[in-house]
């Protein structure tokens, strides 16, 4: 985490903007570069200052650059297989006013918002993205690939499955589980378990759609 790092990162979205703000505060971290995976005509033009490569491309990079995905979307294991089988590898990017306890392990690829809070215990899977001031409860676990919206809160002794939504505000209590692929809308109040591919709304949150594969 000390050493200096040249960060790629995949997405050329408004979010991917956001996070190479967060990440120009992290001591040691610059900002190299974007990488664009959709549409063959945006690289060549910057975006913030900034080069935009095309992902084919940055195999070149793979020796001397590291990379975060910037996609709030939770398909964006996609784009991450194409970086990594490019050989470029993946870093953590924690902003400096995120407090992560010192017992929590946080996996590659995540990125950890600028005021987000990580309890005793915690586990965040790989390319998870906990945005502006999110909560993680003690001995919670949170999937690979998961997105919590700013402000979300998840309760103590929780686990988030792989490839979940958390929206904004979001809230899951205690000692609960919210099944993979599964949506929880923003403002929602999760008071009870959550199956796999499903929406829930409200407070407190109920299924609204089912056979869902994330957002």
């Amino acid at each position: 985490m000390n050493e200096p790092r040249s960060l790629l990162i995949l997405g050329t979205r408004t979010f991917a903007e956001e996070v190479a703000d967060l990440a120009g505060d992290i001591p040691g971290v610059t900002v190299a570069g974007f990488v664009e995976n959709m549409d063959p005509d945006r690289p060549g033009t910057p975006l913030d200052d900034l080069p935009v490569h095309w992902v084919d491309d940055i195999h070149a990079l793979a020796p001397t650059h590291v990379a975060v995905c910037a996609l709030s979307t939770t398909h964006r294991r996609r784009f991450i297989a194409q970086a990594a089988a490019l050989g470029v590898p993946f870093t953590t990017l924690v902003h400096p006013t995120a407090r992560v306890s010192r017992s929590a392990h946080i996996a590659e690829g995540a990125i950890i918002s600028a005021g987000a809070i990580i309890g005793a215990h915690a586990r965040i899977g790989r390319h998870v993205i906990v945005n502006r001031g999110a909560l993680i409860g003690h001995h919670t676990t949170i999937g690979d690939y998961v997105t919590l919206g700013p402000g979300a809160n998840v309760g103590g002794s929780c686990t988030i499955g792989e490839a979940t939504y958390v929206g904004i505000g979001a809230v899951v209590l205690d000692q609960l589980t919210v099944g993979r692929h599964t949506i929880v809308g923003a403002g929602s109040v999760v008071t009870k378990e959550v199956p796999d591919r499903v929406q829930v709304l409200g407070v407190p949150a109920r299924v609204t759609k089912e056979d869902i594969d994330g957002r």
